[in-house]
């Protein structure tokens, strides 16, 4: 029976899958990386292979997988770079997950996802994990925080540097600066999902452009223009595009012949009476009333009160 403490094991057996690893690359690549080496530098020269990670002296796994970056093993290293980056993930190293998606995009700049990957872990994971470490002060927490949101910027930023065609890599980044609960930037959130659209992104994410108008206090006519032309298309007749026409409607001077009325905005069935439409609007409504997605509510509370208001005298008796 064994007596190796659980930690020591669970220790043994990632050594032992990264010797693995290893032993396989060894084996089967040692030869195609000494023939790929003299390749290696010639498009280095000529500027057609992106740099080496520099291996770190204190990081036994990079000086030991040093080697086989050289030529056409790169992709592979890169995805054991990923691998152990699953382990840091695991294991809250963040400084650790940092280095090893570093190492991955640099040796593999044009895998997106390795770029999108990177961001979400140090804006999602690291950043959310170290604003709640309790062994922090309030300023470190802040401060871990703050550096952590803006390394996953910077890793899709370059990442748009090494793919400046690519619409995936702007998405990100634009849902990125439009993350409600990592400090906001909507205008840098606009401008970079108006790209992502020029570059081809889904007809879905102008819905998302104009979710992050609304949200910026002095663009209620541009979101007003793109929500109506949205409104056109079935596929955006959602309550949350409804409610924020309504909305923009009672803030911005609408031209009559653009201007959607209640009937216009919450009808579903032509057989439905227009008390039925109404109570529809009003429950709607009074739903995103109080929202916590920073949606404007112009209005909304004139219109309620009225319709309770008429709907008490309703009720009253003569």
């Amino acid at each position: 029976m064994s007596t190796a403490p659980a930690p020591r094991r669970k220790h043994y057996h990632t050594l032992k899958t990264y010797a693995c690893a290893l032993l396989a690359l060894g084996i089967g690549g040692i030869v195609p990386a000494y023939c790929s080496a003299s390749i290696y530098k010639e498009q280095k020269a000529c500027g057609l292979q992106p740099p080496l990670p520099s291996p770190d002296r204190s990081d036994a796994l990079s000086q030991q997988l040093a080697f086989f970056t050289l030529g056409g093993l790169r992709s592979l290293v890169a995805e054991i770079y990923t691998l152990d980056a699953t382990d840091a993930w695991s294991k809250r190293d963040w400084p650790r997950l940092r280095s090893r998606w570093e190492s991955a995009t640099t040796l593999m700049p044009r895998r997106l996802n390795y770029w999108i990957n990177a961001e979400n872990d140090m804006t999602s994971n690291a950043a959310g994990d170290v604003i709640r470490n309790r062994k922090l002060s309030r300023s470190e927490q802040e401060n871990a925080y703050r550096e952590y949101i803006k390394l996953g910027e910077n890793f899709l930023l370059e990442g748009i540097a090494n793919n400046p065609q690519s619409w995936k890599l702007y998405t990100a980044l634009a849902e990125h600066y439009g993350n409600l609960y990592r400090l906001p930037q909507f205008d840098k959130a606009i401008d970079t999902m108006k790209k992502a659209i020029e570059l081809g992104a889904p007809e879905y994410y102008k819905r998302v452009l104009f979710y992050n108008l609304c949200r910026v206090p002095g663009r209620e006519q541009e979101a007003w223009q793109l929500g109506r032309s949205l409104f056109e298309n079935e596929m955006h007749r959602v309550p949350s595009v409804h409610f924020l026409l309504f909305a923009l409607q009672n803030k911005i001077q609408v031209p009559a012949a653009e201007a959607l009325s209640i009937d216009q905005l919450y009808r579903t069935d032509a057989g439905e009476t227009e008390e039925e439409v109404l109570q529809r609007a009003i429950r709607e409504i009074e739903l995103f009333s109080n929202n916590d997605l920073l949606y404007p509510t112009y209005g909304v509370k004139e219109f309620l009160q009225k319709h309770a208001t008429t709907a008490e005298n309703e009720l009253r008796p003569d």
